[in-house]
């Protein structure tokens, strides 16, 4: 989202990050159910193909919706095809998104909560890209963002906490993750 060269997640290494054994250190329902609940709008950036996109699409349940924002084609038509054979592709929106051409969603507050896990690293305009969030949260919305501490430097994580904090949200948490740096942010009600 951007003019700053950064590095993209290749589409063959969206294969490495859906494998079943990535569930021993980061599962899904163990990190997301303390706050994705039924009935949310959930934006989920950068999902590649679902790890945590499609446990979220069974947490929201039917009246719930995950909206997933991939500026890689390939990406979210993985993503789906994997929604569809679990029957959950109903309660999932793709979305398209052209690197610096802002986020095609309504600019009205729509989302209870938003995951951003190992994906802010490669976004060029990190403080645009959350504005845009940020204004598509409903106050009292939670987002959590996750980086792998292996390849996000503790100083590089906090200037991005620092985008966040900007922009309106106040950091709640700080979740034990393993293998990465990670907090939960607030938009607080005003």
């Amino acid at each position: 989202m951007g003019n700053k060269k950064v590095h993209t997640c290749p589409l063959w290494a969206g294969y490495l990050l859906i494998c079943p054994l990535r569930r021993l250190i980061q599962n899904p329902e163990k990190i997301l159910s303390p706050y994705v609940k039924p009935g949310m709008k959930v934006l989920d950036i950068g999902p590649g193909m679902g790890f945590f996109s499609l446990p979220m699409a069974r947490m929201v349940g039917e009246d719930g919706k995950v909206f997933c924002v991939d500026i890689q084609e390939g990406m979210l038509s993985a993503l789906m095809k994997r929604a569809a054979r679990e029957g959950l592709d109903k309660r999932i929106e793709p979305v398209l998104i052209n690197p610096g051409a802002g986020l095609p969603l309504p600019d009205e507050p729509l989302f209870d909560f938003c995951l951003a896990f190992a994906v802010l690293h490669e976004v060029g305009e990190k403080e645009l890209l959350i504005s845009e969030i940020s204004g598509r949260m409903k106050q009292g919305g939670l987002f959590y963002y996750a980086e792998p501490k292996g390849h996000v430097k503790k100083r590089d994580f906090e200037m991005t906490l620092g985008f966040l904090e900007k922009a309106g949200f106040v950091l709640k948490e700080r979740p034990k993750v393993m293998r990465s740096h990670a907090a939960m942010l607030l938009l607080p009600v005003v």
